[in-house]
């Protein structure tokens, strides 16, 4: 079966580079000192297997992936993902269980590999941090513990996050596809929206657009409309009928190959009014100013000072964003965030969101909001934008 990373003309991640992702989870093992890591979540399963399923989906079915210090790394999996695992895994060590089985849902295949996997120190790092989870039933976990005592379980999420900040070419590579796609898809809804459509029709019609040029899926989609601003990013697209006077936002995320892109265009349909272009002019300018500053050495928080310094003081926080951007890779936002608590030095290959967005008042009194959103790589030089550059005016939507 042809894939769509195939018909993209992606070549496959190798089992070196998966190896080589092991091996440095290894060498940061050792200096915590930990015997194990246990990986529960779909995006960590995925960066170090090559698994990518759609069994993910369904909480029924938890997923295993112990990487020890001094063995071959071993996927305990339910029975019925056996076969994806041999197919799509560059892993050799199996282990399966009949699935769903609530009162052993792999924990005994769990424990016992455990077991097999002890070490000195008799620690086991897990999944426990900021932008983690654990994905096994609290309950099999607290089993799972009382097991393998005196081992004991200690975060290691510190180490899945060093290793996942720097993204290898095939990994940037995925990333700029995905990017490519919705820069395109955006550019043709600027030829499709018209008034009278809802919110929800345009981005219908961009999902579709998406999916035929060979996105994997669109997992995220928000949309927001109002005149002259929006209120808001964080919401579900309506049935509220653009009109004259109105600007529409939308903000996407979607993978190719499991990788992913993040970021928005806003539409103003007729001329917009005059707070509202120099809304857009501010958003557009702090995102130059944050591109700028996205330089190897810098610290995630001198990109949020370089675009507030644009902005002007508080004016972010209005928004409600919290940041100005994040992390981009398997999973739709990462560390570092772009945020002036962030002190995560940039490396080259790193993939950042730069996301600024000013609060701003309407010639009718309304409080709103504008965001622009661009996605870049981190270079030994200047930052490179994988994403195609927004035009620097708001697209305008019918006569003017």
């Amino acid at each position: 079966m042809t894939t769509r990373a195939a018909r993209l003309d992606l070549e496959s991640i190798t089992p070196a580079e998966y190896r080589a992702r092991v091996d440095r989870a290894r060498a940061e093992m050792e200096r915590a000192d930990i015997d194990t890591l246990l990986i529960t979540s779909e995006a960590n399963f995925s960066y170090f297997s090559g698994l990518r399923s759609q069994a993910w989906a369904s909480p029924t079915r938890p997923m295993f992936l112990l990487i020890p210090a001094n063995r071959e790394p071993i996927a305990i999996v339910p029975a019925g993902s056996r076969v994806v695992m041999q197919t799509g895994s560059w892993l050799t060590e199996l282990r399966t269980w009949s699935a769903p089985n609530p009162a052993d849902d792999g924990v005994t295949l769990l424990i016992e590999a455990l077991h097999q996997c002890s070490g000195r120190s008799g620690r086991i790092g897990g999944e426990f941090g900021p932008e983690n989870q654990l994905r096994m039933p609290i309950v099999d976990f607290w089993r799972v513990q009382e097991a393998i005592h005196p081992a004991k379980f200690v975060d290691a999420s510190a180490i899945t996050r060093r290793i996942r900040l720097v993204k290898s070419p095939a990994e940037i590579e995925r990333i700029r596809a995905a990017a490519q796609i919705l820069s395109s898809g955006f550019e043709r809804l600027s030829s499709t929206l018209e008034s009278g459509l809802s919110e929800r029709d345009a981005c219908l019609d961009l999902q579709l657009d998406l999916l035929s040029r060979g996105m994997d899926r669109i997992t995220y989609m928000v949309a927001a409309s109002g005149p002259s601003g929006y209120a808001t990013i964080n919401s579900n697209p309506s049935d509220r009928l653009l009109k004259e006077g109105d600007v529409l936002i939308i903000d996407t995320a979607a993978p190719v190959d499991g990788y992913y892109c993040d970021f928005d265009r806003n539409y103003a349909f007729g001329s917009p009014e005059d707070a509202t272009r120099r809304a857009f002019d501010r958003a557009f300018a702090a995102t130059d100013a944050g591109i700028d500053a996205a330089l190897a050495g810098a610290r995630a928080c001198d990109v949020w000072q370089a675009m507030a310094r644009v902005l002007g003081t508080g004016s972010n926080e209005r928004t409600d964003v919290g940041r100005m951007g994040h992390g981009i890779g398997l999973n739709m936002t990462e560390p570092p965030s772009i945020h002036p608590a962030d002190q995560t030095l940039l490396e080259a290959g790193m993939v950042l969101a730069i996301e600024p967005g000013t609060a701003f008042r309407t010639a009718a009194g309304r409080q709103v909001v504008m965001v622009h959103e661009e996605n870049i790589l981190i270079t030994e030089g200047r930052a490179v934008l994988l994403s195609r550059r927004a035009a620097d005016q708001i697209p305008v939507i019918g006569d003017v």
